[in-house]
């Protein structure tokens, strides 16, 4: 199906220039103001422009533009056009691609004057370097497969929305959505129908009321006095099909009460109610329709206001459902409800940076691409990002390597410094062992979320060589492995491998595990200084190594690793002070201490640079 893949919107509001990758259902989220708004409003005036005034312009020097590619336009696509337009369009297109871009030169220029531009210059590299203004036939193609948007706003704007006309309004659209086969399939009949209505009402009525006809002569004889040769004609409009259609609105009434009420009159909640249920009501309609050859974008913001959470979720798989029958979507959401597993690798995080300026982060998919190279891990990754959409709407992420840590560390956390992580817009991410860490940390930071990382001791001397936090012939790498090494020299349990590292003994299965022979090790005298050597080390790159093994080892855990020790300890934190219940409570503290003041402080430091 056809759609807008990439656009670039440049010198619109607060978007100096933007760049954002569209599917077929794209959310947005980031704070209020970020410029969600701006970004969906620039989308609508690419495909219907409308005059911008000088508050539009983030430089009333420069112009507006917006550039987008639309891609998926083959040959069924275009079947849909008529001749005359489609031999103008498609010497454009190329594999299936075309490159459109809007500009409006200065504020408050006609809708006339603003160019729809084709290029008409591609360098080697496939830049484009010159546009041809105003070819014939385009606009009216793009008319064809991208009909006007339906916008949704915020509900700040319902009662203004509320007073447009029927057929501009959030609801008029809609139900023009609904009404439109109905008037195709009985226009025909209704004009016959109203054809009596205008003979006894318009001015060249050939069966005019007795009363408008009396009033035509004897006013045009009280006119001939003045100014003979001129007859008068009452006139009464009767409305064509079309114009009886665009007044159509929604009335309601509420059970137990007499007569009905205007949409308008209706609180917000009700009004957004009723907006969401025509969405979801139409994806239902459109399901059993198919598709067509028309792409209508529907441009969302904040649809979950006022509903229930199981109103969301539903309304988040009318949205999926409409995006692939007939309408792209992109909407912008504060609701962790409105992001599904499958939206997450596809959602935009939206941000202002320094001089007020938005900035639209990559999405995890494309973020992944950059930052990890191999396809297993990047599917892992993945994978553990999809299991909750919690990170999207946090300035700060804590990645982790095991499930003690996600289970423990936000009542840790509020213990020590009385606040959850959430209130300090910190989500804490398991991205499924240590060696997604590295991986998951320059997303994070690819999104543009302050992140940092809790590893356990042999990341150390694995992950961290890995990748190249570490160097292999690193100074205190090389003493801990030549101190395991005596280890085993004393300790026939303790199996080393080729690459010097504790591993699995296979002909012993009772041999000790090498996190097990790690912890043991870094218990022990000689180690201190080299733990705590590489402990710094790793702080660099915003990584914390447990330098007592663990985190079981510092909070004091003793049994399995699992909630029959958990729960316990966490029953423990809320009824006594930490330092009474945490063995380690000293380090443990200052691990508290660095993620806040590295981190979540670096977040808010942004935030507050941005606002």
């Amino acid at each position: 199906m056809h759609g807008l893949s990439h656009v670039v919107v440049e010198n619109f509001r607060s978007c100096r220039s933007v760049e954002i990758q569209l599917g077929a259902c794209t959310p947005l989220v980031g704070y209020n103001n970020g410029g969600k708004s701006n970004i969906l409003d620039a989308l609508s005036w690419f495909v219907t422009p409308r005059s911008l005034p000088e508050s539009a312009f983030n430089n009333p020097s420069d112009p507006v533009a917006v550039t987008a590619r639309l891609e998926g336009l083959d040959s069924g696509v275009l079947d849909q056009l008529e001749k005359r337009h489609r031999s103008k369009i498609e010497p454009h297109i190329a594999g299936g691609t075309l490159y459109l871009r809007r500009v409006q030169a200065e504020p408050s220029l006609s809708v006339s004057r603003i160019k729809l531009q084709v290029p008409e210059e591609i360098d080697p590299d496939g830049a484009i370097t010159k546009w041809k203004d105003n070819p014939s036939g385009i606009p009216d193609a793009l008319k064809r497969l991208f009909p006007e948007p339906i916008v949704i706003g915020a509900m700040e704007d319902a009662a203004e929305d509320a007073s447009k006309a029927k057929s501009t309004s959030t609801i008029g659209k809609l139900l023009k959505e609904f009404t439109g086969p109905t008037e195709q399939a009985h226009g025909v009949e209704i004009a016959r129908a109203l054809e009596p209505v205008k003979n006894r009402l318009a001015a060249e009525g050939g069966d005019k009321a007795e009363e408008l006809a009396r009033f035509d002569r004897d006013a045009t004889r009280a006119l001939g006095a003045f100014f003979p040769g001129i007859d008068l004609h009452v006139d009464i409009p009767v409305p064509t099909v079309s114009e009886l259609f665009a007044k159509g609105t929604i009335r309601v009434r509420e059970r137990g009460w007499e007569g009905t009420r205007d949409f308008g009159d209706l609180g917000h909640g009700a009004q957004r109610s009723i907006q969401m249920a025509l969405v979801r009501y139409l994806s239902e309609l459109k399901t059993r329709e198919g598709g067509s050859g028309q792409r209508r974008l529907l441009l969302l913001e904040e649809p979950e206001l006022y509903l229930h959470p199981q109103a969301t979720l539903q309304l988040n798989r009318a949205l999926k459902d409409l995006s692939v029958n007939g309408y792209q979507v992109v909407y912008a959401t504060h609701s962790p409800l409105m992001i599904g597993r499958q939206d997450i690798p596809e959602t935009h995080i939206v941000r202002k940076g320094a001089g007020l300026t938005t900035h639209v982060m990559p999405t995890a998919r494309e973020a992944l691409q950059k930052r990890v190279d191999e396809e297993d891990k990047r599917l892992h990754a993945l994978a553990r990002m999809e299991a909750a959409s919690e990170w999207l709407f946090s300035d700060a992420a804590l990645i982790v390597e095991g499930a003690t840590e996600q289970y423990l560390l936000p009542s840790v956390y509020e213990a020590i410094c009385r606040v959850r992580p959430e209130e300090d817009s910190l989500a804490i991410i398991g991205p499924g062992g240590a060696s997604n860490i590295p991986g998951t940390l320059a997303v994070m930071r690819e999104l543009g979320i302050e992140a940092c990382a809790l590893v356990d001791i042999d990341f150390a001397i694995n992950d961290a060589v890995k990748s190249n936090l570490l160097d292999e012939d690193d100074e205190h790498v090389q003493e801990c492995l030549w101190q395991l090494a005596k280890m085993a020299e004393h300790d026939h349990d303790i199996c080393i491998g080729d690459n010097g590292r504790p591993r699995k003994d296979k002909e012993n299965p009772d041999g000790k595990r090498p996190a097990a022979v790690l912890r043991e090790w870094s218990a022990q005298a000689g180690a201190s200084s080299v733990t705590s050597a590489l402990h710094e080390k790793l702080k660099v790159h915003k990584i914390w190594l447990w330098t007592g093994g663990d985190i079981e080892y510092h909070l004091g855990i003793t049994g399995p690793k699992d909630v029959t020790s958990w729960a316990p300890f966490r029953a423990q934190l809320s009824e006594r002070s930490y330092d009474e219940v945490i063995f380690d409570s000293r380090t443990v503290e200052e691990l508290i201490k660095w993620i806040r003041g590295h981190v979540v402080t670096g977040s808010r430091e942004a935030n507050d640079l941005a606002n």
